[in-house]
Parts: C-alpha cells; structure tokens; sequence
C-alpha cells in the first residue's frame, strides 16, 4: 500500500473523501455533548475584537495571502490580528500594519511533505502547547487561507468562536463558514475569496512588503549602480520544481558574456549554497552570491534592485514579483494558474506534457522531464524581452546604467 505522501493530489483527494464522513459525524456528536450547536459562531461586527489568521506552510504561500490579511484589516481596523505562521512567514510580514502579533508555528505536516524530517512525538507536544495559548486568548474568529483539511484540524482546535476557511481539501464540518473559492485561480485571490466570507470587501491588488531603509541600504551596498542586476535563483522546495543548473549555467552565459554591463545575483536560503557552487563552476561568470548569505528580507531589497528575476516557481520568485520585478518563471510539475508571478511583467516557461501539473515532490515518470525539456533558447528569449520592455518603461535602453 502506497505512504500519503507518494499519493497525487487526485488520489489525497478522493482518500479524504474516505475518511471524512465518520469524522463529521465524531464531529457532530461532540458538538451536540459539549451544546456547541447551542452556541452564537456569528460573524462579528467590526470593533475592538480577536482575529486569528491560520497560514502553516511555505515562505511563498505566506507572502501569497498578504492581500487577504490586508482585507482582514480593512473590514476590522479596531480588531487585534494574530497570524500563525512559521519563523520566515513572520520575517516576512514584519511592520507589515495589518498584523498586531505573530505566534511561530510551522506545520510539521507541511515540512514532512518537503522531505523534512520531523520528530512527531515532539512536534505533537509543540502544537498542543501552541494550541492552548491560542485557546488562552479566545478568539472571537479565526481564518484558515490555506484550505488544507490537515490546517482546518488546527484552526478547530482553537475554539474561536467563529471559524471561516475553504474546505476543498477536505474539512467543511470544522467550519462555520465554508468560502469553497474557486480551485482554477490564482492561490492570491482564493486567500482573498476565503477573507471575503469573512467579511472582508477591499478590491484585489498584489502583494506587499514593508521594506526598512536600513534593508534597502544594505542592498544598495551589495549592488551598487554600475551594473544592470539580473536575479538568479537556483533552487526550489523541492526536487521536481528544479531546472538543472547546466541550463541555468547556458542561460547565465547567454545573456552576459557579451553583455559586459549585466551582472548575475544569485539569491537563495543555506540550502542553495552547493547549487550555487555548482552554477559559478559550470558558467565560469562572475556573479554576486548571495545565497544563504543575506536574510529574507535582505533577499527582497536586493531584488527590488535588479531589472529581472529568473528561476524557479519558489518562494523568491514571490518575493521579486512582490517589490516589483519583472519576472522570468520556470513551471514544472505546479500549475501556472495557481502560482504565477503576481502583478508583474512576467513570462511563464513550461513544457506542456500530459502529465502536468503533478505537485509530486519526486518525479513518477523518474526523468522531470517537465524540467529537462525546457530549452535555455526559451528562457533566453523571454528574458530578454522583458529586459526590452523594462527598458522601455524606464525610458532608456537594456542596459543602461545611467
């Protein structure tokens, strides 16, 4: 019998679909002993309330519901809003004016996903830990914007009194308010669908951060204006999303050997640092490595900096849409539709195979070819139209630096 974590998306899907109804009817039996059913899960009014915000998995996902915080915000501007989310998640929204506090917690389920391994006895006592000072503050409502039956599990063992999220994963009978958002869209605005049914209104708009002067000074140190910047990230969360850093090395090649005025900034976490030694080998450039050698938000003032992004669909990749940089994407096994850049120029290099999107980890067909197929001729040509249209918009040639 196949582990839950070699099962596709259909296949999680349908064993969900499983398990869920002897769990709401557990569910239902609880509510009706403990007279939760007798009890108001109304929405609130706007005022001086308590609002958890769920968010357990990635660097990127977090920054992808950013929007749907701020839409929080705007329908409560007197309310107190927590937001659980791992260490990076709270990195990444620091002064951000929509979040009053940050509790760190990461889902182990998320990171075992990943291929990281997770002590579960000890991560067991962590969640229940964090769940009680949760449950200490008595939320008045909570919002879960992953939409992952796993998340809506935490969000109901908060107790808040009001609980919203999207159950298309699994989950609704945790519920008391199910936004079921439309599975086709951008994970931008299916975060926004879900704060909508909680009462939030404002317009879609991309996400932002709230850079320092001090993070951007810094990146003005490390990238000063002699040189036209071109972002590279290597890496991504996981094996299958992975171009082959010998593509990577021919793109680099490509696009400044003769272009002495363009500098690649290779940007990523301590876990890209072997493929960025590898990249600096086969390319043979002189490049500005950054990677695991920066902070988070150190990463997103220097990408602020740089006329374009290449890489990966992965957590810089949002981060460079998000300050404003034109972006190069690369899709492999997730859906373009889902997770593109946001708000940006941008161009989406894929292969189209009949087996994507997958959203394995590793490879079934054992070749990624959705990743191997991709030619650097392709991604060469989409980065430099962009380096064109950037240079137009800024009304100077790709290239210039004054």
């Amino acid at each position: 019998m196949p582990s839950l974590k070699s099962l596709n998306a259909r296949q999680k899907r349908l064993f969900l679909k499983a398990v869920e109804p002897p769990l709401a009817l557990a569910h239902l039996a609880s509510r009706l002993l403990t007279l939760d059913l007798l009890r108001d899960h109304s929405l609130p009014e706007p005022g001086p309330i308590r609002i958890l915000i769920v968010r357990l998995d990635t660097i990127g996902d977090v920054l992808l519901s950013e929007p749907a915080i701020a839409a929080l915000r705007d329908r409560y501007p007197q309310a107190r809003i927590d937001l659980v989310a791992s260490r990076w998640g709270h990195e990444l929204l620091a002064g951000n004016p929509a979040v009053d506090g940050f509790v760190e917690y990461e889902g182990p389920w998320h990171a075992a996903w990943r291929g990281r391994k997770v002590r579960w006895g000890q991560e067991l006592r962590r969640m229940l830990a964090v769940l009680q000072r949760l449950r200490r503050t008595r939320y008045d409502l909570a919002v879960e914007l992953r939409g992952d039956f796993r998340d809506i599990v935490f969000l109901a063992l908060t107790k808040a009194k009001a609980k919203v999220g999207n159950s298309h994963r699994g989950g609704g009978f945790l519920l008391h308010y199910d936004a079921r958002a439309d599975l086709t869209c951008h994970r931008v605005d299916f975060a926004l669908a879900i704060a909508r049914v909680a009462g939030a209104a404002m317009p879609a708009r991309p996400p932002r951060l709230y850079l320092t002067e001090g993070e951007r000074r810094r990146a003005e140190d490390l990238l000063p204006p002699d040189k036209e910047y071109i972002a590279v990230h290597l890496g991504a969360g996981f094996p299958s999303k992975r171009l082959p850093i010998s593509t990577f090395a021919a793109v680099g090649r490509r696009l400044c050997e003769k272009e002495t005025h363009r500098r690649l900034v290779i940007v990523g976490g301590t876990e890209d640092r072997d493929l960025a030694d590898e990249f600096a080998k086969l390319s043979g450039l002189p490049v500005v490595d950054l990677a695991g050698r920066v902070s988070l938000r150190e990463t997103a003032a220097v990408l602020e900096r740089c006329r374009l992004f290449i890489g990966n669909d992965s957590a810089p990749m949002h981060l460079a849409a998000a300050v404003g940089t034109p972006v190069v994407a690369v899709f492999g096994p997730s859906e373009p539709a889902n997770y593109r850049p946001y708000g940006v120029p941008h161009r989406i290099v894929e292969t189209s195979l009949p087996c994507r999107p997958c959203d394995h980890v590793h490879c079934i067909q054992s070749d990624y070819l959705c990743m191997t197929g991709i030619s650097a001729d392709e991604i060469v040509g989409a980065a430099e139209e962009l380096l064109a249209l950037a240079g137009a918009m800024a009304g100077r040639p790709s290239g210039s630096t004054q």
